[in-house]
């Protein structure tokens, strides 16, 4: 017992006993508290049901809240009895090739309380508390048993807050508008519910919620529609997702773990926008040796002429904007196996090798999960096809495939792709993900995946003027809900309109883009023509412009409002905002973040007097220094400081 005691004590972890003797009395209440000694989880078995409490120095941040889950077999809600407890720190450091950071540091501590039900069968609830925030989950440490999971009690109890929060839909594809700062606890527009990332804003803190680290025992959850007095409670994957394709409810043979609920925590919205946690808390590389994973940035030729995926001639115009632009790859877009005006699919591919532009292939992710006819279609769907067309794609010398229409968060699509990552891993194939999940971790576990979409991004231009009118205010929201998640094919930087539904940010607003999201396979979505008549300064910057990173701070914003950031690239930094009101703005920058004996050349790409003009100047700054930058409304800018 003073060993344990010791242990605990050494990893700021605290348990209290109903009785002074651990083997005379069982346990009540657990609390695992972050290595600051600020947030501090708390769990308590009362009458044999668990529940769980948050606080930062005392202040409560989430209130008492249900946990239980329940299989077909195994009820873990009530009648629960303590068994023993295991704890640990955690001290990771890992690298990835996309991201916030190019080094990852973790720390937290642990601990892991087993419990058993009223037929012995056990349960443990993990719990981890971060500097940054806390999380949770379910498992199951019997082995040969298999559950089907078919109830979960969880809850969220968030105090009074404004969230930002978006409807989770029939076919998930999490491209339905973020909901503004409304009340915590307002139900969701309809019975779906509500999707993950959920962002709150207390009094005093900022929260934002979601999970981590789905493998292919889990189904991805969301959030059931009501939520009175803002307690939220988790929802299964909805019946008709993927066409009815597939079970709600996942299988798993233990033993095995539920994904990582998560609580990223702040007084200040910068917290949210700089955790890596959702990273943290994923399993580490399975795929081995990344050094061919070549994060980069690509021309698309899809989002200015539709049709050009089947025509040869265009693709290798968009193969000559890639090149001229200094841009890694470009995309070949869906019905490419279709081509039939300027040559054959071959006769591209050697173009761009003469080029030195490696190309991206897009495909259907169906199967019998979607209906949309979009080819190729009924590959990535099926194993031996699967593995045939990536063996063919390496030979051909193609680097990554944008898989498309997934329309469900069921286990089988969780399995698609993950089964999709792994196969094109073997072919040192990378992957992004559109009309899909949301991220939760699997950049880290299968690091060839570049970026998902589960955005509403650009190409709702084509056709949603309630898009255009509203796209200012989403992008800030972006920055503090979906982009906090993992990487994001927003397909930014579009200075040319559609005829049905014109900008309304401005050009130094979309260029500010490039720096203020984040992705993997930056898609650069403008047509050549635009791109060619901008400035000489503008296409000097969208040719240098980087897409992965080393850090990143917040230096003010709020959703809905305003974000500016920073993101350094070596010993370059790379400041960017973003204007989401229909109001002018005086920003002061203040470059606090700056090395202190270095003086940096600056480069300053800002609105001009009307919402197509960027103008440039040039300038020095040294840390400390405060640069002051007018936006119209809609408005932004991007400031280059190089050493």
């Amino acid at each position: 017992m003073i060993y344990c005691l010791k242990v605990f004590a050494a990893i700021s972890l605290i348990i209290f006993f109903n009785g002074q003797a651990q083997a005379q009395q069982k346990a009540s209440e657990w609390k695992v508290i972050s290595p600051s000694g600020a947030l501090q989880i708390n769990l308590k078995l009362n009458n044999g049901a668990l529940s769980y409490s948050v606080t930062d120095k005392g202040e409560v941040i989430v209130k008492p809240s249900k946990l239980g889950i329940e299989s077909t077999t195994e009820k873990f809600s009530d009648h629960l009895s303590f068994a023993n407890v295991l704890t640990r720190p955690v001290s990771e450091i890992y690298v990835l090739p996309t991201g916030k950071y190019s080094v990852y540091k973790a720390k937290a501590n642990q601990a892991s309380v087993t419990f058993t039900n009223s037929y012995s069968a056990k349960m443990t609830v993990d719990l981890r508390a971060y500097d940054d925030g806390i999380a949770f989950r379910y498992r199951f440490p019997d082995s040969a048993k298999t559950y089907t999971l078919v109830n979960e009690s969880t809850e969220f109890a968030v105090p009074q807050a404004s969230a930002w929060m978006q409807q989770y839909g029939n076919d998930p594809a999490y491209e339905n508008v973020f909901k503004n700062g409304i009340p915590a606890g307002t139900a969701a527009p309809d019975s779906t519910g509500w999707a993950f990332p959920a962002l709150f804003h207390t009094k005093d803190h900022w929260l934002f919620l979601s999970e981590s680290n789905i493998s292919p025992d889990n189904a991805g959850m969301h959030l059931q529609p009501m939520c009175s007095n803002g307690i939220y409670k988790i929802a299964f994957p909805l019946k008709g997702e993927g066409l009815g394709q597939g079970s709600s409810y996942p299988v798993a043979k233990a033993p095995f773990a539920m994904p990582w609920r998560v609580f990223i925590i702040g007084k200040n919205p910068s917290v949210v926008v700089q955790s890596a946690l959702i990273n943290h808390l994923s399993a580490p590389n399975t795929i081995g040796n990344i050094g061919w994973v070549k994060p980069g940035r690509s021309s698309w030729s899809w989002w200015s002429d539709h049709a050009s995926s089947r025509n040869v001639t265009t693709l290798k115009r968009f193969v000559d904007l890639a090149a001229n632009m200094k841009w890694e790859y470009s995309l070949v877009d869906a019905n490419w196996n279709m081509l039939k005006d300027g040559g054959n699919i071959k006769d591209l591919i050697d173009y761009a090798k003469s080029k030195d532009v490696k190309l991206t292939f897009w495909y259907n992710s169906g199967g019998p999960h979607n209906n949309v006819g979009e080819q190729p279609r009924d590959i990535m769907f099926d194993s031996l096809k699967r593995k045939q067309e990536l063996k063919k794609l390496h030979d051909w010398g193609v680097k990554a495939i944008k898989v498309d229409f997934f329309q469900s968060d069921k286990q089988n699509v969780m399995q698609l792709y993950q089964d999709i990552l792994k196969d094109a891993a073997k072919e040192k194939i990378m992957v992004i993900f559109h009309g899909s999940t949301m991220p939760r971790g699997w950049a880290r576990t299968y690091p060839n995946l570049l970026s998902m979409e589960s955005v509403r991004g650009a190409e709702n231009y084509g056709w949603s003027p309630e898009f255009a009118a509203d796209a200012a205010v989403l992008n800030t929201i972006y920055v503090f809900t979906r982009n906090v998640a993992g990487s994001m094919d927003y397909t930014p930087v579009t200075f040319s309109d559609y005829q049905c539904c014109p900008h309304t940010t401005t050009n130094a607003h979309e260029l500010a883009l490039s720096v203020v999201f984040e992705s993997g396979m930056m898609h650069f979505a403008d047509s050549d023509s635009s791109y060619y008549k901008q400035s000489a300064e503008v296409k000097q910057f969208l040719s240098s412009v980087p897409n992965t990173w080393d850090d990143v701070k917040l230096l003010q914003g709020e959703p809905g409002k305003e974000a500016v950031l920073a993101r350094r690239k070596g010993k370059d930094w790379y400041i960017a905002g973003i204007n989401g009101e229909t109001v002018a703005k005086n920003w002061q920058v203040f470059l606090s973040f700056l090395d202190v004996k270095k003086r940096y050349k600056a480069k300053l790409y800002v609105d001009g007097k009307s919402s197509r003009e960027i103008t440039y100047k040039e300038l020095t700054a040294k840390t400390g220094d405060k640069v002051g930058v007018n936006v119209l409304p809609k408005g932004g800018f991007v400031l280059v400081l190089q050493p």
